[in-house]
């Protein structure tokens, strides 16, 4: 049966007024104009901030809620920072920024990793003064995070000292079966007491050894959640006219050859500073500081190494002498 023109007319009619209305509200949606990115997302704070010409690092935190468990820890207080997740009752601060973030920062002001706290060894390490930033009546406060702590039985103020970065101990992580710092796991970033080997700074104060011994301060800690920024500065020590201070990278075979402690004695035998370790890449580190003649002789002989030794590449590059070592010393391989 022929069909009616007039008909097949209103037939396709009827399909692009379907389809129209089916394609009106995608073009509409693509006409909208997508929303402008709010100023207070704009200007929203970087995460970590590293100023490797100040030597300094600074995160975001907020001020932790005190006399949490008072009944029980009577306001004593075990660290002065600790990460999300961390421990946020015995602490004056808290930060997102998690541990592995900040390590990484403060390497890049030229700071290494020292010993940290055990049984019987006491901590060693950079010195690292920390200070508080924060709006306060309208003005920026600059202050050194120790005046937040007090004595837990005089309430007395705690004179600011530098801080010592000992750069955490090592930690077994099961879930991506690795070694990692154990700052990563227990989220203790500055800590009061040497009983725990595990954060990045720790108090540098003889005095620390005794338990239950801070509170923060009450007449000077901000409002729970207060936002600040913690800065850690890496303090440079004067040092006498003339030093000269060298960061070397050598590859080859230069792990368990005996290149550390041939290091070592050549550097002790001249007098100078600084240290020398095992990478978990297969390079060895050091780091040499002291009169410029000695310090190149040292260089000279890390050019060959022991007889055992093989050196295949040699990397050096001069940095300004910061003064903050006592001694020449092997330390903790990375990644051990």
């Amino acid at each position: 049966m022929n069909e009616c023109p007039g008909h097949r007319r209103l037939q396709w009619a009827a399909i692009v007024w379907v389809a129209a209305a089916l394609a009106a509200p995608a073009m509409a949606l693509a006409a909208e104009p997508k929303p402008e990115p709010k100023a207070a997302d704009a200007a929203k704070p970087a995460a970590i901030v590293v100023d490797e010409k100040a030597r300094t690092v600074s995160v975001p935190a907020v001020v932790a809620k005190q006399g949490k468990y008072e009944d029980v820890l009577k306001g004593a207080i075990e660290y002065l920072v600790v990460a999300k997740g961390g421990r946020d009752y015995e602490t004056v601060f808290i930060t997102q920024t998690t541990a592995p973030e900040i390590y990484d920062a403060l390497l890049k002001t030229g700071l290494r990793p020292g010993t940290p706290p055990g049984p019987d060894v006491p901590p060693k390490g950079q010195p690292v003064n920390v200070f508080v930033e924060y709006e306060q009546g309208g003005k920026k406060v600059r202050r050194p995070a120790d005046e937040f702590l007090a004595y837990l039985k005089d309430d007395k103020p705690v004179e600011p000292k530098p801080w010592l970065f000992t750069g955490s101990s090592l930690g077994f992580d099961p879930e991506t079966n690795k070694n990692v710092i154990q700052a990563a796991l227990t989220k203790n970033l500055v800590g009061l007491h040497p009983h725990d080997p595990s954060p990045l700074l720790v108090n540098s104060r003889e005095e620390a050894k005794q338990p239950n011994l801070y509170r923060a301060r009450k007449t000077d800690v901000p409002p729970a959640g207060t936002e600040v920024r913690l800065v850690f500065e890496r303090v440079v020590q004067k040092v006498a006219e003339g030093t000269k201070r060298v960061h070397v990278f050598i590859s080859g075979r230069v792990q368990g050859v005996g290149f550390r402690n041939y290091v070592e004695g050549q550097a002790r035998k001249v007098k100078v500073t600084g240290f020398v370790r095992n990478l978990a890449d297969g390079r060895v580190e050091a780091v040499v500081e002291g009169p410029a003649e000695a310090v190149q002789a040292v260089v000279d002989e890390m050019k060959h190494g022991p007889r055992s030794a093989r050196v295949e590449k040699f990397e050096v590059k001069d940095e300004p002498p910061a003064g903050d070592f006592d001694s020449f010393e092997i330390t903790t391989s990375e990644g051990a």
